[in-house]
């Protein structure tokens, strides 16, 4: 059992640090001057934080429900091909460099062709999110997958164990941690990709606010849309994780 002190230190320790480093810079920009246009003082923005808190709020859940599908409409097809992959020499052989080569594409150009073949709906911009949050999870978990040990298999054949029991027990257990590990990736990766997309064009979420930001030259509020991005991008590392230490109890002993 773990020592609540001790977790409450491993919690604390980071906001501390952050505080003093907010508190380093609020000292830095007042000693010097800055202009709130080029760099604001953390009260400045956390001040806007506050005052926009609504709107701010309104629009990352909007970004956030992006980001869910994306990353949904990704990891899924990624732990089904790492599986084929690891499992199967012929698949191995044709989809993985098909899967290497789109990968090298660069996805963010892809952004204004999508546009014009779907529109500027929500779609092209859950699909972007999906292709970029895809081959990271696919990597890890096709890892896991060929991790595991030859022995399970023979177990398993012993025993007279179907292939569902196979997957259910064995294999998907054992990958369990790479999968997780590729998810904790590209959890934090989707918060940019879809507020990327929604500078293009888009009436709603954090990238439609850069954008009116920009626009009145509002640097604390831009400062105060990276707080919440970044917010964002903790609250769904935090969630992976907690859902790792459910799902595998013996990961967090």
């Amino acid at each position: 059992m773990k020592n609540p002190i001790s977790s409450a230190r491993r919690i604390a320790e980071p906001i501390i640090w952050f505080a003093g480093l907010l508190l380093i810079w609020e000292i830095l920009v007042r000693w010097f001057a800055v202009p709130s246009f080029i760099l604001p003082a953390p009260g400045a923005f956390l001040t806007q934080l506050v005052i926009d808190h609504e709107r701010l709020a309104l629009h990352g859940l909007i970004t956030t429900k992006l980001i869910l599908y994306g990353f949904v409409a990704g990891a899924i097809p990624g732990i089904i091909l790492a599986y084929l992959i690891a499992r199967f020499r012929l698949a191995d052989q044709i989809l993985y460099p098909i899967v290497v080569f789109i990968q090298g594409m660069p996805k963010i150009t892809l952004a204004p062709l999508l546009l014009v073949w779907f529109g500027f709906a929500d779609f092209p911009k859950i699909l972007l999110t999906a292709l970029i949050t895809f081959f990271p999870v696919l990597v890890d978990s096709a890892t896991g997958f060929r991790a595991i040990d030859k022995r399970q298999y023979y177990l398993s054949r012993s025993m007279g164990a179907s292939w569902w029991q196979t997957f259910t027990k064995f294999e998907l257990p054992s990958a369990a941690p790479y999968i997780f590990s590729g998810f904790r990736i590209t959890a934090v990766v989707a918060v940019t990709v879809v507020i990327v997309v929604e500078w293009l064009n888009s009436q709603s979420g954090l990238g439609y606010l850069v954008l009116r930001a920009m626009d009145s030259s509002n640097t604390p509020l831009l400062f105060a849309i990276l707080m919440v991005a970044s917010m964002i991008g903790v609250v769904l590392s935090g969630l992976v994780t907690l859902v790792e230490r459910l799902l595998l109890p013996w990961r967090s002993v």
